[in-house]
């Protein structure tokens, strides 16, 4: 009775929301009512796919196995199975990537899984994958959804970085590539979407945990720290199935050591007539520098979830995740920096590109010895609600809310600094290292000197910004189902989102900072800042040949007391305008909010879609879905104007000039766009083993968030002084869609597929530098337009086979393959680019993976071969060059051996083979990167019942 009156008051309080499902039954005069319906609608299918009815109308519970003609399936295995139940059983184009049981995901990290996926290639960073690319677009491109739900994210941008989001959690990731009336908008490339496990998922009591020994070496091999990692997971169900609850745990933390070697861009245009006439348009590195950066990653989550069905129409489901991303770094790094003014000889090739110069002996370029620090301590937080009432047999009606925060706030705890020994009587030689190792210096004074160290740059914060983002969505969805007529099914729905996003970056103010100490003029002895030698080792496998193991280190702390105290700012010219500034700063250098990085961007999305769903069970059933969405996006951008008073070159430092700002001005601007979407979806079962499907339809991705910024950033290097600044009148990127593809199903873990795209985007963002001059100065001036289209298209190759007709014991072995291409019109190489000025996608390159299993009785093994061609990564990276990322390949490894039928081991392996990731620009004999990262290893004991 209590049941019946709490569903009822339920039902009341939703009456309002609920008009649209009045009309329901203008549509009998058409078909008649069909049997129930199974829950649909974003927020419904997003928790729901992994529901397996049985025969009684219960879930099959996730820590059973599934049977397959008297075969039993578990572990990887069933995670290919429900993979390919759920490609086959969609309308839209879709791959994922499953649980193989409760808490047990295929991969270490989600992104890693993701990459198994055809057309899906990732980025990496620190050792482990953090974003992906669908398709060739970016992760700007790809809408990430964590239970049908946007997530807010710390990133400065749009991209979505997996690595906040521990694998444990997950029950399910599917990549849909072809949109639906129902997908929010967002993802040209794809809408992904992270289904995390409920408690209707399982029957009665089930837990499960693991505890692995985590073992990461930059130089290969088992070294440095051993660390833990451990989760668990517990939740009940009671016996009817009309409440349960789940809750996870996660613990995870990893020491690394990344190491890298960067020219911070290629200067063009260099004008060298000086030395000979015709070298008027030279390129050549802005530095040489190396780093070890020394980090501790830690992540923390808790996942939990409550499902309850208060009437036998009407459910209830609340869940809730919390995940921190904690990295603590220390880099140690040693730079030689450009100084074009003191180059006495140089020779170019033909391109222009420089193949050795020398300076002179005045000291214009130093050994700058650096010490800095950028930690990460990023918030991720979401909370909704769904509730779910089946009307009658044909109708029902759900309404979605939910709440998602993050935040990172470590601006000012990061800093960077110098201290540095000029080259005074030395005449360092520059050698290019051509298309497979950076450049090299020789002939610089000794790097292990700590009795000749000087101040040259001493900031607090600057190192990344302070970030927050917070959404708030509501989606009300009806539908409508029919069980005579070719008409089966109708949908609609409203949602409402509202997104903002703020970033804010803290810095030592100017005239305590770098106005004064900048410029290698104060003498900083050596046990005044505990100076000694530091030993690096071969950078990136000695991709700098002559660049030194060992070099200068120092600690912060004591710099930052030596540099306040009179036996530092009395070496200065002005030593009472110093102590002056530094009263003012609370009498150190800690580091201020800088109003000029300030940017705040509201938008409030609101979207409406209605769809149709046609089918037609004959000798060759299809299906058809056919829909429109409108979307409404309205965009307010907030900053801070400051007008630049002056502007005057460093005296100490002519590599640098110190500028005076004027007072702020708050600046405001708004900006709106609407668009309709419509989208057709196709399927026909060809035979019961072979699909045919084909969609068409028009998608958006909204500007980046950086690009609608308002605030100005300026760079005040003589040789190279730019200006950046927003645009918060850009409209979305949009695209028309075509797909095809066809699927050929052996068995229910084996198949082959190729799907072809075409996607015609317009209004891409494309970066417009212009000359410029500001009170007296030459600057580029650069900012973001609505300018360009292109053309992307391409096919993806799937062919997975389970090979049970080999002979024992080799019927257990298995392969997962695919290919994806993709290519642009507007695919030209990078040193076309730079020369003509032309648009190019970034992201587009081809990708595959290849990956042989064996699972027979209690062993499971994996071996995965991962690889990307050479990409474009940024239209203007450093110094405004294009920039590309080298083709790369590793190979990962995973094996487990089940003890019994709740307890097994495992061991998982990344980068087996070591590979270090390298980019350049324009031209590959002008590498401007490479970065180190090792393997890491995990192994564990897995428990569950």
């Amino acid at each position: 009775m209590q049941r019946k009156v709490l569903a009822l008051s339920v039902r009341n309080a939703l009456a309002g929301m609920i008009g649209i499902g009045l009309i329901g039954g203008s549509f009998q005069a058409c078909a008649q009512d069909a049997a129930p319906a199974a829950p649909a609608g974003p927020a419904a299918q997003s928790q729901d796919t992994n529901a397996t009815p049985t025969a009684d109308g219960k879930v099959k519970d996730k820590k059973s196995v599934t049977n397959l003609n008297g075969v039993q399936v578990t572990g990887q295995l069933q995670s290919l199975y429900l993979s390919q139940a759920t490609k086959r059983d969609s309308i839209s184009v879709v791959d994922s990537v499953s649980a193989e049981e409760a808490g047990k995901f295929p991969d270490q990290n989600v992104a890693d899984a993701l990459q198994r996926v055809p057309g899906v290639s990732v980025n990496r960073g620190g050792g482990e994958s953090n974003q992906i690319t669908v398709r060739g677009f970016g992760p700007n491109f790809v809408n990430v959804l964590v239970n049908g739900r946007t997530m807010a994210t710390a990133a400065t941008d749009r991209a979505f970085d997996f690595d906040v989001l521990p694998s444990e959690i997950i029950q399910q990731a599917v990549v849909q590539k072809t949109a639906t009336p129902d997908t929010e908008e967002g993802g040209i490339g794809g809408t992904v979407n992270v289904i995390t496990a409920r408690p209707f998922d399982f029957n009665g009591w089930h837990a499960a945990g693991s505890a692995a020994a985590v073992n990461d070496h930059t130089g290969g091999g088992f070294g440095g720290k051993t660390t833990p990692k451990v989760s668990g997971m517990i939740g009940n169900t009671n016996a009817d199935h009309t409440f349960g609850w789940l809750a996870s745990v996660v613990y995870y933390k990893r020491d690394h050591v990344q190491q890298t070697m960067d020219t911070g861009g290629w200067l063009s245009n260099q004008d060298f007539s000086r030395i000979n006439p015709a070298y008027t348009n030279v390129s050549l590195p802005q530095t040489l520098q190396g780093q070890s950066t020394q980090e501790t990653r830690t992540r923390r989550s808790f996942n939990g979830a409550i499902d309850w069905k208060p009437a036998d129409d009407f459910t209830v489901k609340v869940d809730g995740l919390f995940s921190e991303y904690q990295v603590d770094s220390d880099v140690r790094g040693f730079g030689l920096y450009t100084n074009t003014g003191i180059i006495n000889s140089i020779s170019p090739d033909a391109n222009g590109t420089a193949q050795n110069f020398g300076v002179d002996a005045s000291g214009g370029m130093a050994n700058d010895y650096i010490v800095s620090s950028v930690p990460r301590d990023a918030f991720n937080t979401q909370v909704g609600a769904n509730f779910n009432w089946q009307i009658d047999p044909s109708m029902q009606v759900d309404f979605d809310s939910a709440v998602s925060r993050a935040w990172n706030k470590k601006s000012a705890d990061s800093n960077f600094t110098v201290l540095g020994t000029r080259n005074i009587g030395a005449t360092p030689e520059w050698q290019n290292g051509g298309s497979n190792h950076l450049p090299s210096w020789s002939g610089f004074l000794p790097t292990d000197d700590i009795d000749s160290l000087h101040a040259h740059v001493p900031n607090q914060g600057t190192q990344s910004a302070n970030v927050t983002d917070a959404i708030f969505e509501n989606k009300l969805h009806f539908s409508k189902s029919f069980v005579d007529g070719t008409l089966s099914r109708l949908d609609f729905g409203v949602s409402s989102t509202q997104r903002k996003k703020t970033k804010l970056t803290y810095k030592t103010p100017d005239d305590v900072a770098c106005a004064v100490y900048c410029g290698y003029a104060v003498n900083v002895p050596a046990d005044a800042v505990d100076a000694h030698v530091y030993d690096g080792g071969s950078l990136v496998d000695g991709v700098s040949s002559t660049f030194p193991h060992q070099w200068v280190t120092y600690n912060t702390d004591k710099l930052f007391q030596y540099l306040a105290s009179p036996a530092a700012y009395n070496q200065l010219a002005n030593p009472s305008a110093f102590q002056a500034a530094l009263a003012a700063n609370g009498g150190s250098f800690d580091a201020r909010p800088d109003p000029s990085s300030y940017a705040q961007i509201k938008e409030h999305t609101t979207s409406a879609y209605g769809s149709a769903t046609f089918e037609q069970d004959n000798a060759m059933p299809w299906t058809l879905n056919l829909g429109m969405r409108y979307t409404k996006t309205d965009t307010t951008s907030r900053a801070f104007s400051i007008p630049i008073l002056n502007i005057a070159v460093n005296p100490a430092d002519p590599t640098n000039a110190i500028p005076t700002y004027g007072s702020l001005t708050p600046i405001s601007q708004k900006g709106d766009y609407h668009y309709w979407l419509p989208s057709a979806n196709f399927k026909l079962n060809l035979r019961d083993d072979l699909v045919f499907r084909a969609a068409a339809s028009k998608t958006l991705t909204r500007p980046d968030l950086g690009d609608l910024a308002l605030n100005v950033r300026y760079n005040f290097r003589p040789q190279d002084q730019t200006i950046d600044q927003g645009n918060a009148n850009l409209l979305p990127y949009v695209s028309k869609n075509y797909d095809a593809g066809l699927e050929w199903y052996f068995n229910e873990t084996s198949y082959t597929a190729i799907d072809l795209f075409y996607k015609k985007v317009s209004n891409f963002t494309t970066k417009i530098t212009t000359n410029a001059t500001l009170l007296g100065f030459p600057f580029q001036l650069t900012e973001p337009v609505n300018l360009n289209d292109a053309t992307i298209k391409g096919a993806e190759v799937t062919f997975n086979y389970q090979f049970t007709r080999l002979p024992a014991p080799f019927d257990g072995l298995g392969v997962a393959t695919n290919y994806t291409y993709v290519t642009s019109d507007t695919s030209i190489s990078s040193d076309h680019l730079a020369s003509t000025g032309r648009f190019a996608v970034p992201g587009i390159g081809n990708s595959s993976n290849f990956s042989v299993y064996y699972q027979k009785g209690p062993i499971e093994l994996r071996a995965a071969y991962n690889w990307r061609q050479s990409y474009l990564t940024l239209l203007a990276g450093n110094q405004g060059q294009p920039t590309s990322v080298k083709s790369y390949g590793q190979v990962d490894l995973s094996a487990s051996y089940n003890l019994n039928k709740h307890a097994s081991i495992f061991l998982y392996a990344t980068n087996l083979t070591n590979e270090n990731v390298y980019q350049y620009q324009v031209l590959s004999d002008r590498l401007n990167y490479a970065e180190a990262n090792g393997r890491t290893f995990f192994v564990g004991v897995r428990g569950s019942f």
